[in-house]
């Protein structure tokens, strides 16, 4: 984990609160693993508020055009309050504090016990951000990803072009029906799991807290391993406030706390108490 100061290099406004902020940062760029996030300082100085930074999931990492090395990240980010209404303001060229990589990310195939052959990878509205590194990765090893995306309307589904250049299957859902299924995205989930074997099988979940509780229940009902990206409000990051902890139970049933920023933000869904959403 490192913290540096990063020179933003270009904001895309992708629609509706959303926009791509490039960064360039290659030392943090290299380290950074699927599902890991970051920490952003919204205001320069300590007497500016927002005070404390902001976590963004990692969505991809940028690599010199000659070299291929890492050269920077993509980070999606939602205008939904002060400190995120600031950042998508800034101008271009403006040097921001970025500490990261952080948290655990997603299990990739060579650490996993059994062998995947197919991964689907749910996300709702802006959890894309966590799950297309994750795509790039299971490519790579050879394993086939299949997205299931789903938001309230089109414009709401952002960057699902940079999976379509990928070529993978694509399933989406609206709830007013402007593209693909009409509805939530765990119906043609559901309907892909009843169609397939089980056999090296896996799902990753990011989104709401509904959305994901139910991905779990369908996987579970299916006996398939689902691993989820848990979003929460962060203070420190650093495992020290506790100001992102989630119930959960031990392998005995046992209730425990778990922090997101470390424990996290990926973990097993049975882990998980979903009947206690965070705070």
């Amino acid at each position: 984990m490192l913290d540096k100061k990063a020179k933003l290099k270009g904001i895309r406004d992708l629609g509706r609160g959303n926009y791509l902020l490039t960064l360039s940062s290659p030392e943090q760029a290299r380290l950074v693993h699927p599902g890991q996030f970051v920490m952003l300082k919204c205001a320069p100085g300590i007497e500016e508020s927002p005070l404390l930074r902001r976590p963004l999931s990692v969505f991809d990492i940028h690599r010199h055009p000659r070299t291929e090395r890492p050269s920077g990240l993509d980070l999606l980010v939602k205008d939904v309050g002060p400190g995120t209404h600031r950042l998508v303001g800034l101008a271009r060229g403006t040097e921001i504090a970025i500490l990261g990589p952080q948290g655990r990310g997603f299990q990739s195939p060579p650490e996993m016990h059994n062998r995947v052959y197919v991964a689907c990878l749910v996300a709702g509205g802006v959890g894309i951000a966590a799950l297309y590194l994750l795509a790039r990765s299971l490519i790579s090893h050879d394993v086939k990803p299949v997205l299931f995306y789903g938001a309230r309307n089109a414009a709401d589904l952002v960057l699902r072009e940079s999976f379509a250049a990928l070529g993978i299957e694509t399933h989406y859902a609206t709830e007013d029906g402007t593209l693909g299924e009409r509805g939530l995205v765990t119906a043609p989930l559901a309907s892909f799991l009843e169609q397939r074997s089980r056999v090296g099988l896996r799902v990753y979940a990011c989104g709401p807290w509904a959305m994901m509780k139910a991905t779990h229940e369908l996987a579970a009902r299916h006996q398939v391993i689902c691993e989820v990206s848990l979003e929460a409000r962060m203070g420190c990051a650093l495992g020290a406030c506790l100001g992102c902890v989630v119930q959960g139970r031990d392998e005995n049933g046992e209730e425990r706390f778990l922090r997101v920023c470390q424990e996290g933000p990926v973990m097993d869904s049975r882990v998980v108490d979903w009947d206690r959403p965070p705070m």
